[in-house]
């Protein structure tokens, strides 16, 4: 598996998140299989965050310490993804749906500003703020975006 998007360290190359972006919406099997998929890449590669960024919801992901192997990895919470990426400063709105690449541009580029100024990229939403800050927050900060990362 190759990641779609993932936030490397700022000095070495240690897997901090990884981001797998799909073109459309998931619901009852393909988002547990998506789920259960990414928690196996994210084991393997000794990453404890993880975003499955879907056009409506996004899914953030942590290790949690609690088992051994990918069962510690489990789905902590859910957001809107129009909302989580528009952060402060943008509106995002897309009628018919973004393509994969378009979502994948937005995803980098909220990632991008989540690493080197979390105010910008956090929206006022006091969940997305909890779910966030201060862990992901400070685990990603200073690191490098990379996209179809082979980590």
């Amino acid at each position: 598996m190759v990641a779609d998007l993932a936030v490397l360290a700022k000095d070495f190359p240690e897997t901090i998140l990884i981001a797998e972006v799909k073109e459309r919406d998931l619901a009852g099997q393909d988002q547990d299989r998506a789920v259960e998929d990414l928690a196996k890449y994210m084991w393997r590669t000794h990453c404890h965050y993880g975003l499955l960024i879907t056009p409506t919801q996004t899914h953030i992901l942590r290790d949690t310490f609690e088992g051994r192997g990918p069962s510690s990895i489990h789905l902590t919470n859910t957001f809107d993804t129009p909302t989580l990426l528009a952060g402060r400063s943008q509106t995002i709105g897309w009628p018919s749906g973004p393509s994969h690449r378009e979502l994948e541009t937005l995803a980098r580029e909220w990632l991008g500003r989540l690493t080197t100024d979390y105010e910008e990229a956090l929206t006022d939403d006091p969940e997305i703020t909890r779910a966030l800050f201060p862990e992901i927050v400070s685990a990603v900060a200073d690191g490098r975006v990379v996209a179809e990362a082979s980590v």
